[in-house]
């Protein structure tokens, strides 16, 4: 739809400097007669005194490509969240930090002078992950409730005159062509809050939560609630009580589109449990509490809530219109908190406007998905920072996928390229902070890594990835990209990494590297 996108200039003069800087120096040396013992101990700190199946890949350089540091750099290796930089980086680059989406609302006629509605409601879904205001971990937006989270929209409705709707609230999603779980996600996931399902439509970024407060000893059952309290965020909860000091709970979702079934025991006489939750149907979701929100604002509705997948019907009168934050915002939002359903809905963005901007094809022309569309976009970024396109293969956006590779060398290569862009404060301040915020908060807590190192995490079973900037003792900053697979024997994996960048941190002259000593992990 007209105005949802907006085309970022492009910046020629730079980008040839930036690649032909990335080519020529990827491979110079710091010329100081202290390499070898820095690249000695960062080498031990990977290592290790103990036997591994861990394989590591590392690289580490100045800003003006000088290389201090280097192990299997061109090793393709699974990234998990780390992946999360090349789409941010992508859609900074490509759609502007001011760029937004616009979700509007469309009525047969507009309310009449009694503020009643005679018409079906259509919210046509942009694929907004701001709408909705549960508590974003990591992002410093602790505003809103479950329950709450469409509140705000609500009330500009009825400033705007709306007292009752007679008729449905129709919830259309054909903006946004991607699949709710993306290529190559674990079925595992499915109920867990980081699988949460992709859509049009999000609130509380597709996610509910259940709590089961504290049971007293000898309890013959265990309730539980869930918020927002909505029809379809329904579970089967078979967890009875038990006589274990812990609760032992677990739960899955089946199949999508089917219920979380917990089992299991829980602990009485201890304290509650609670967890967050993928919901199963996100549009149908967020139309059960838009319609819950108008009744607890005295806004009746007559009609049903009801999904549908194409405009066949949709009035043409434009009644209202949500925009969203700007991107330089939702950047964050996808970035700090690592947050996968960000990073999709960040890949179709890119990708609806490369559908926009490409010449129409055949009739004969297979359908191409938004995230399909982004992820064609890809490769001409690449070439643009200096990245050889056959150094990183994506089948989705955030990580998630076991089948995403990456080098060091690329990575690195794009936080340099994103360190001269004309956005690189927008880009850096996307990014966690150790032990301030997203998901470094907890680490980096002391020590001289502490706030002076900005970088991505990645985690997923065997893998650990942590790439981004810190600033030296002696006031430089260095670009580092640090992965290791295999890793499931190792349990101090994530530890090393942190005492690599430590290390890093801990240089006092860029001239003459004195590495403060660590103790090697054992």
């Amino acid at each position: 739809m007209p105005g949802i996108f907006r085309e970022y200039p492009r910046f020629p003069q730079w980008i040839a400097s930036a690649l032909a800087i990335t080519i020529g120096c990827l491979g110079a040396e710091w010329p100081t007669g202290n390499q070898a013992g820095l690249q000695d101990q960062l080498q031990r700190e990977l290592s290790g005194t103990t036997a591994s199946s861990a394989i590591w890949g590392a690289l580490v350089m100045r800003i003006d490509g000088t290389r201090v540091f280097g192990t299997n750099t061109h090793h393709s290796f699974i990234p998990a969240s780390n992946t999360k930089l090349f789409i941010g980086a992508m859609a900074l680059d490509q759609l502007g930090p001011e760029a937004q989406l616009h979700t509007p609302v469309r009525v047969s006629n507009p309310p009449d002078s009694e503020g009643v509605l005679r018409s079906d409601l259509w919210i046509l879904g942009q694929g907004d992950p701001s709408l909705g205001t549960a508590p974003r971990s990591g992002t410093g937006n602790s505003a809103g409730t479950w329950d709450e989270a469409l509140m705000p929209w609500v009330t500009q409705w009825q400033s705007k005159g709306l007292m009752r709707v007679i008729g449905d609230l129709v919830l259309c999603d054909a903006a946004v062509q991607i699949p709710e779980y993306g290529p190559g996600w674990d079925d595992e996931d499915r109920a867990e809050w980081y699988g949460a399902p992709v859509s049009a439509f999000v609130v509380n970024d597709n996610t509910f939560r259940l709590v089961a407060p504290a049971a007293p000893p000898g309890a013959t059952s265990i309730p539980f609630h869930i918020h927002p309290p909505l029809p379809s965020l329904a579970v089967d909860w078979r967890v009875l009580p038990g006589t274990n000091a812990t609760h032992r709970i677990q739960y899955e979702r089946r199949f999508p589109g089917g219920p979380i079934e917990f089992h299991g025991r829980f602990a009485t006489g201890t304290n509650g449990w609670s967890a967050e939750l993928a919901v199963a149907n996100p549009a149908r979701v967020f139309g059960e509490l838009l319609k819950r929100t108008l009744e607890r604002r005295g806004i009746p509705v007559s009609g049903s809530v009801r999904v549908v997948h194409d405009t066949n019907g949709c009035p043409a009168t434009e009644w209202d219109q949500r925009t969203s934050e700007p991107l330089a915002q939702r950047l964050a939002f996808c970035l700090k908190p690592s947050q996968n359903l960000h990073a999709q809905l960040l890949l179709a963005e890119v990708g609806r406007q490369a559908e926009r901007q490409t010449t129409p094809r055949s009739a004969s022309s297979p359908p191409r998905r938004h995230d399909e569309w982004g992820l064609a976009r890809l490769p001409e970024f690449l070439t643009r920072a200096g990245i050889p396109s056959n150094s990183v293969r994506f089948e989705e956006g955030s990580g998630l996928s076991r089948t995403n590779r990456v080098t060091p060398a690329a990575t690195a290569a794009l936080l340099r390229f994103m360190s001269a862009h004309p956005q690189q404060n927008v880009w850096k301040d996307s990014l966690p902070i150790g032990g301030v915020d997203g998901t470094l908060k907890h680490r980096f807590k002391t020590g001289r890594a502490h706030r002076t190192v900005r970088a991505k995490t990645g985690s997923l079973r065997g893998v650990h990835s942590l790439s981004g900037y810190v600033t030296t003792a002696g006031g430089e900053e260095l670009i580092f990209a640090i992965y290791a697979n295999q890793a499931q024997g190792d349990p101090q994996a994530r530890a090393r990494m942190d005492r690599f960048v430590e290390i890093l941190a801990s240089i006092q002259n860029p001239g003459s590297p004195t590495p403060a000593s660590t103790t090697p992990p054992r």
